[in-house]
């Protein structure tokens, strides 16, 4: 119970921090692949946005997976 104020101090930094870093990886992998596939347009566009839709799915994936694994003490 004393620690508690540190942990949750600590717990909302590691939160924003995965939350900036992961939107800045997705981010870059859209940009990079946009620019990567050329003219700029609709179907360009789409296929950037089913790569990093993609990734973004198998990330969750992963997180779920992570989440299913058992703590030990």
């Amino acid at each position: 119970p004393e620690d508690a104020a540190d942990a949750s101090g600590l717990l909302a930094t590691v939160a924003q921090l995965g939350q900036l870093i992961g939107v800045a990886a997705f981010g870059t992998l859209f940009l990079n692949r946009l620019e990567s596939l050329g003219a700029s347009g609709a179907y360009t566009s789409a296929e950037a946005l089913s790569a990093c839709m993609y990734a973004l799915a198998g990330a969750a994936a992963a997180g779920a997976v992570a989440g299913l694994v058992p703590r030990r003490r």
